[in-house]
């Protein structure tokens, strides 16, 4: 095996799907296929004698599904598992029930030729960043967020004084985002008088899910976001897949106007069209993910006054947009997943107060 090579074991109940998979990776550099599972129950037992760098999960199988699958990986042999995902209300649901238990991205199945032939890249994409930064991200995200000996309660803002606008908070992210968003959106304490917003990439019949698990799981009510709806201060609002999410003062406008960056909703968009429209100041938070999207609109944010957080390369699972945002100049603060929250509270009190 070449150094640096990324063994792969294949986890789901059809034989088709296996085949499928091991043809999308099947003679990519840095890749290798270290064996197949068809059932959560073999994937276990496999893990424990081939060690793979990175596992490939199906969502539904009978016996031993997904969500059971990476509980116990995780207990037993903490490994970077990418969830393959059917395109239904069911799938989309236990999906973000995995990441939430541990997996660290997921690609949704194919639901045609032309699917098929784009889903073979990005599977291959995905396992090679996931080989390279998964067991990092895996360390560092099962540590506490504040750690024992210096504990650091989250509070709410202070009291905004009589008159001032409230601020408006956006978050972004991409690849590894969900578990990110597990992460921060959860912490945002029970009073957090701002609206929150969104933007995550992912496929159509996700966001609805992503909404749902972050409203069970937090103080704050969390839903998709709704065309013509207006903001509410304490509400989370999560952009609808392939949909661009616009501020229009305190409204929120969804449109389907071309794809920016190759993404729909782009974080970019939220961020110009609120660094332009919203009345208020904005703070904005990039996390994980691919690519440059969230750059322009966070130096619109920061040219009004506006403050932004970008996360650390130690946490971010592809230190990519975070990345690029810090490159350009831009980011007032850079912090560590589990500091995320505490930034956004002491900017939202820095500038409420005109700080």
């Amino acid at each position: 095996m070449l150094q640096g090579t990324v063994r792969v074991l294949i986890c789901d109940d059809s034989a088709v799907a296996r085949q499928f998979i091991a043809r999308a990776v099947e003679g990519v550099p840095g890749i290798e296929i270290a064996g197949r599972a068809g059932s959560g129950e073999e994937a276990l037992r496999m893990v424990g004698l081939l060690k793979p760098d990175v596992i490939t999960m199906d969502v539904e199988m009978p016996g031993m599904g997904g969500i059971e699958a990476v509980r116990q990986i995780m207990r037993a042999a903490p490994t970077p598992i990418l969830m393959v995902s059917s395109l239904t209300h069911e799938g989309s649901r236990v999906t973000m029930e995995a990441l939430n238990a541990g997996a660290l991205d997921f690609v949704a199945k194919p639901a045609n030729q032309e699917a098929a032939q784009h889903l073979a890249g990005v599977v291959a994409e995905k396992l090679l960043q996931l080989g390279e930064r998964g067991r990092q991200a895996l360390v560092l995200h099962s540590r506490p967020a504040i750690s024992p000996a210096q504990p650091r309660a989250v509070t709410s803002p202070a009291p905004v004084p009589y008159g001032a606008h409230t601020p408006l908070v956006i978050i972004g992210s991409s690849t590894g985002g969900p578990r990110a968003l597990f992460s921060v959106v959860p912490r945002l304490p029970s009073h957090f008088r701002p609206a929150v917003l969104i933007v995550q990439h992912m496929p159509p019949g996700f966001t609805k899910s992503l909404a749902d698990r972050l409203h069970e799981q937090g103080p704050l009510p969390v839903r998709e976001a709704e065309d013509g709806e207006e903001l509410r201060d304490g509400v989370v609002r999560v952009a609808p897949a392939g949909h661009h999410m616009v501020v229009a003062g305190r409204l929120l406008k969804l449109q389907d106007t071309p794809s920016e960056h190759g993404v729909r909703p782009a974080v970019d968009v939220t961020l110009r069209t609120a660094a332009a429209s919203y009345s208020g100041p904005v703070v904005a938070a990039i996390l994980t993910g691919m690519g440059r999207d969230g750059t322009e609109g966070a130096r619109r944010v920061h040219e009004a006054g506006g403050r932004v957080i970008a996360e650390s390369e130690r946490t971010a699972l592809i230190y990519g947009m975070p990345k690029s945002v810090v490159e350009a100049g831009v980011a007032d603060s850079i912090a560590d997943l589990g500091n995320v929250v505490d930034e956004i509270v002491r900017f939202v009190e820095e500038v409420s107060r005109g700080h």
